[in-house]
């Protein structure tokens, strides 16, 4: 079964490739085609190149320290002084 699924991930690779597709519109493009062919996405870590270009989501999220936690610091502060905090 590993040949179907290579098949049809090949397929959808080379349609990208042949309307120039690159980045997050590329890796959105693969995935509507693999999941509306039944497939499901299954994340996968490997280790990344120096030279890699997917680096779009370094320093968002959780561990940038620029997520909500830190918008919400100056709020926590002045609910500080308030008597029905924890």
């Amino acid at each position: 079964m590993a040949d179907k699924d290579d098949d049809l991930l090949d397929q959808v690779t080379g349609m990208a490739d042949r309307l120039k597709l690159s980045g997050k519109e590329r890796q959105t493009y693969i995935h509507e085609h693999m999941t509306r062919g039944g497939y499901k996405a299954v994340p996968n870590y490997v280790l990344a190149d120096d030279d890699d270009d997917d680096d779009d989501d370094k320093g968002s999220g959780f561990f940038s320290g620029g997520g909500r936690r830190s918008r919400d610091r100056g709020r926590s502060r002045s609910r500080s002084n308030d008597d029905d905090g924890w």
